[in-house]
């Protein structure tokens, strides 16, 4: 169970990072801002697809820079996280974190929800992606939790988005095989058990696929990495000591 005061110490100082960050604050703004010009200049159903695919990057954003630089920085020798409340303070940015990416990933959504209202172009199944998103998004921040035990800053943010532009890329070069992957996730059939594991590796990788308004053995998955992420992490805190930090 966590420490209540060093809960809320973890929000205060969660938060102020988040305000302190201008890329934050500009990435925040500038995304509605895109789904609105897109809804806008090309057609509400448009701007939903890419809406909801992007919608689980808040996560990622938010993730970075979770646990190396706290530790390297030398911040956590302070009294307040002594006997080992440090590993208490580390596990609540993660929580903080998906809260604060979750409460913006909601609030967009319910305005979303509104301009499709308005339109009489809102579906039932929108919200069977909103909750995909989430369950993306989560998984985002326990993989990146894990990453930054080993990646400074964030670089735990970067290597996933290095990875899944290369995932892309490759997956573009299947469209022009008779039949590939793309192909395949859009029939959602896959023939064969090949396919379905490389379809597999990409979601590990590229989790905003599940975002397709209905839930699959993919989404299953995706909450199947999130578990076993959240067990790693917590044994790597269990086994972490800031004085071995220290001198790596």
């Amino acid at each position: 169970m966590f420490d209540t005061a060093l809960l809320t110490l973890t929000w205060r100082v969660t938060r102020k990072r988040f305000l302190g960050s201008p890329p934050a604050l500009a990435a925040a703004l500038a995304f509605p801002a895109f789904i609105a010009w897109i809804g806008l200049h090309a057609s509400y159903g448009t701007a939903a697809r890419i809406f909801y695919f992007l919608l689980p990057h808040a996560f990622l954003v938010a993730a970075q820079d979770a646990v190396r630089t706290d530790i390297e920085s030398g911040a956590l020798e302070n009294a307040l996280f002594s006997g080992g409340r440090f590993r208490g303070f580390l596990m609540a940015k993660g929580l903080v974190a998906a809260a604060v990416a979750g409460g913006y990933v909601l609030f967009l959504s319910g305005l979303f929800a509104a301009w499709g209202m308005a339109l009489g172009a809102f579906r039932a199944s929108d919200l069977v992606r909103v909750g995909l998103a989430l369950l993306a998004g989560l998984y985002y921040v326990a993989l990146a939790g894990v990453l930054s035990h080993f990646l400074r800053g964030g670089s735990n943010v970067l290597a996933l988005l290095l990875a899944q532009a290369a995932a892309l890329v490759t997956l573009l070069f299947t469209v022009s095989a008779r039949t590939g992957l793309l192909d395949y996730a859009a029939a959602g059939r896959f023939p064969g058990l090949g396919p379905k594991l490389l379809f597999g590796g990409l979601v590990a990788i590229l989790p905003n696929v599940i975002v397709t308004g209905r839930p699959t053995i993919f989404a299953a998955g995706v909450l199947a990495g999130l578990l076993a992420a959240v067990l790693v992490q917590a044994r790597l805190l269990r086994r972490l000591e800031l004085g071995s930090r220290r001198g790596s």
